[in-house]
């Protein structure tokens, strides 16, 4: 298997913290260009910055990816910066409340928003540059709550939704060699809703940078097959 990504262009959503990071990490140390995009421009900036001193190239496209104009203004600049897309990361994603009572309205906009709507503008506003590479693949982070749901409506809903919508993605692209995969990661220790950081073992929490390793894998995988879905939980939590 081949993990050179040098001369491939890379979007990872959710770029600033968490497993995005990590990601943008690993694919620019693999050779990757890294488009990192995130609401937030300070903390997308420090990583780009991180990712340079490394020796990696990473440029910021600060971006909500729920707010559809947001999502095609980013994906032209991209697109006129990069031309051919081969790797999409669909990262980005919000928390809920977790019962049915304590979620408003708005509550449900704006996980919906993120969580689902925000990975069909993206992907939708690069198909065209998706297309155009020779091979290219498409990443969607889910959970463990996009397989058996939970307490919340907003987020369970929102991944149960992403399946649908990676399937789609993924038969879309058959014509296209572009390839789509659903990751269903269970407990990482990035700090999900203000659980503080490096305190749960790895058995019980897994390293975000482990688990890019893992989305390196998948798209250095050989392009004749796709791995339509995977999970990845920590060991002492072995089964759905």
């Amino acid at each position: 298997m081949n993990e050179d990504l040098s001369n491939k262009t890379a979007v990872i959503t959710g770029a600033s913290h968490g497993l995005g990071r990590a990601v943008a990490f690993k694919l620019a140390a693999l050779g990757a260009r890294a488009a990192l995009i995130a609401r937030r421009p300070d903390p997308l900036k420090q990583t780009a910055a991180a990712i340079r001193e490394q020796g990696g190239e990473a440029s910021v496209y600060p971006c909500d990816v729920s707010d559809s104009s947001q999502a095609r203004e980013t994906a032209v600049q991209i697109q006129n910066a990069f031309g051919a897309i081969h790797i999409l990361i669909n990262n980005a994603g919000i928390p809920a409340p977790r019962q049915f009572e304590e979620t408003g309205f708005d509550d449900w906009d704006q996980v919906i928003g993120v969580n689902l709507s925000g990975v069909f503008y993206l992907t939708r506003s690069l198909w065209d540059s998706l297309k155009s590479a020779d091979s290219a693949c498409v990443i969607n982070i889910s959970g463990t709550a996009g397989l058996r749901g939970g307490g919340s409506p907003a987020y369970g809903s929102s991944k149960f939704g992403l399946t649908g919508l990676n399937y789609a993605i993924a038969n879309a692209g058959a014509d296209h060699n572009i390839r789509s995969t659903i990751l269903y990661p269970g407990g990482m220790d990035t700090g999900w809703r203000g659980a503080p950081i490096g305190v749960a073992s790895r058995s019980e929490s897994m390293d975000p940078d482990t688990v890019a390793d893992m989305i390196a894998h998948l798209v250095t995988s050989p392009p004749e097959f796709v791995v339509n879905e995977a999970v990845l939980n920590p060991l002492d939590y072995p089964f759905m």
